[in-house]
């Protein structure tokens, strides 16, 4: 980026500041940019976007108010259109659509949706609905008495954090997107896992550093060898399970080494943005090529790391605005 003053060179700055939302007042990590020539301070649209993603993250956390993907995800596994969920929370027909795509709920509102997210608390609202037919009603009760037992269990295994917070980059944790991660990566690739590892936690704090909002809403944990996904092993034996890539195990002189291997014409990419694949892309060109030992000691640079490492914490995705890699 150049300056819009000068055409010279510009810096990014990130400090706490303290902005207002909805009355209530919220410390964030602000981000703007600093002309070096002249010294005047500005923003970008982008940079805009991003402070606000922020803001309302803040104030979502603070009143557990569900985000816009938990939002259609809670529709989505009742296999509810908009239309009809907006009528069984009680909502105006395009209240609902506006939630899915970024509004922030007001707190009544909020609450409603976090009721329906509960499958049993969800069938009493669709019972209570006047408008719904009883083929109707039927048909969402059994969606909701599947989706209690198919994902509910599965969320508790899998991730520590089932909510959006600090530790999942303001996402709600989506093996699906883990899932396509690691198939992206993996494609026409020759990564083993303790790389793979690094390239997954350089890619969801770099999409959270530019969009305020990581990928996958996975949490990383700083272990001795690095910055690694929370409970690594468990969640790519389940996407090998599921098909979503394949690991080979490659046997070396002194070791053995697991391989992550995945198909161009998967169906498991297609769950990834624009966005998010341009992320990725970068991540996988930019430190793909690096030996596992050079990307663990880049790691190692990390205040993410450093900062958590004694107690092998859980890491902060703020630590996102203070990443010395990749350098772009």
């Amino acid at each position: 980026m150049k300056s819009p003053y000068t055409g010279g060179e510009v810096i990014r700055q990130i400090n706490n500041e303290e902005l207002e939302f909805r009355g209530e007042k919220f410390t964030i990590s602000y981000n703007n940019y600093k002309c070096v020539d002249t010294g005047k301070e500005f923003t970008t649209r982008d940079i805009d976007e991003l402070n606000m993603h922020l803001l309302h993250s803040a104030y979502r956390k603070k009143h557990n108010i569900p985000f816009p993907e938990e939002i259609k995800n809670i529709r989505e596994k009742y296999r509810v259109n908009q239309t009809k969920m907006a009528e069984i929370l009680g909502f105006g027909p395009n209240t609902f659509r506006n939630y899915e795509n970024g509004d922030v709920p007001q707190l009544a509102n909020a609450k409603l949706i976090s009721i329906a997210s509960k499958p049993s608390l969800f069938i009493d609202l669709v019972n209570d609905c006047d408008s719904l037919t009883v083929k109707q009603k039927e048909k969402y009760i059994k969606c909701a008495k599947a989706a209690y037992s198919n994902n509910e269990k599965l969320f508790s295994w899998l991730f520590r954090h089932q909510e959006p917070n600090e530790f999942t980059g303001y996402k709600a944790p989506s093996i699906e997107k883990l899932n396509a991660m690691i198939a992206l990566m993996a494609l026409n690739s020759n990564f083993f896992k303790v790389k793979l590892c690094k390239l997954l936690f350089y890619s969801d704090f770099c999409h959270f550093k530019q969009y305020g909002q990581s990928i996958s809403g996975t949490s990383y944990q700083a272990i001795p060898m690095g910055p690694v996904p929370h409970r690594y092993g468990s969640l790519f034996e389940f996407g090998a399970e599921k098909g979503a890539f394949s690991i080979e195990l490659v046997k070396f002189p002194e070791r053995e080494g697991e391989r992550f291997i995945s198909s161009s014409n998967s169906d498991v990419l297609n769950v990834l943005t624009a966005e998010e694949r341009k992320t990725l892309l970068m991540v996988k060109e930019s430190l793909g090529s690096m030996k596992t030992d050079d990307l663990i000691n880049i790691s190692h640079e990390e205040a993410a790391w450093l900062e958590n490492k004694d107690e092998q914490n859980l890491i902060d995705y703020n630590y996102a605005f203070i990443l010395k890699y990749p350098k772009r």
